[in-house]
C-alpha cells in the first residue's frame, strides 16, 4: 500500500526530494489549469490510455501521486503498485490542501 503523506510530509519531500523523484499529477487538464505541484508529469486517470503512459514509467524511481483531493491519486497508487512500481507515495490532501496551504 503506497505511503500517504500529508502536507508537511510533501513538502519536505519536495524540498529535499530522493534521487529520480517523478511527481505526477492525475487530474483533468480543467483541474491541471490551476497549477501543478513543480515539476508534475500530468497522466489524466480519467484517460483510456492512463494504463499505457503509466505502464511506460519506469517501476524503480520514487514517485509521488497527486490529484485534486486524495481518492484518485490513491487509486492510481495502488494501480502502479499492482503493476510492479516499488516507490510509491500518496499526497492525501491533493491539490485543495496544497491551494489551501497558500502555496499554489
Amino acid at each position: 500500500m503506497a505511503n500517504i503523506l500529508s502536507l508537511a510530509e510533501t513538502q519536505a519531500m519536495l524540498a529535499s526530494p530522493p534521487q529520480g523523484l517523478v511527481v505526477l499529477d492525475v487530474r483533468t487538464p480543467e483541474e491541471v489549469a490551476d497549477g501543478t505541484l513543480p515539476g508534475a508529469l500530468v497522466i489524466d486517470i480519467h484517460e483510456p490510455d492512463f494504463p499505457d503512459r503509466v505502464g511506460q514509467l519506469d517501476r524503480n524511481v520514487p514517485y509521488l501521486v497527486y490529484c485534486k483531493a486524495g481518492g484518485r491519486s490513491a487509486n492510481a497508487a495502488a494501480f502502479m503498485e499492482a503493476n510492479g512500481f516499488t516507490d510509491v507515495s500518496d499526497f492525501g490532501g491533493g491539490w485543495m490542501a496544497w491551494a489551501d496551504a497558500g502555496l499554489a
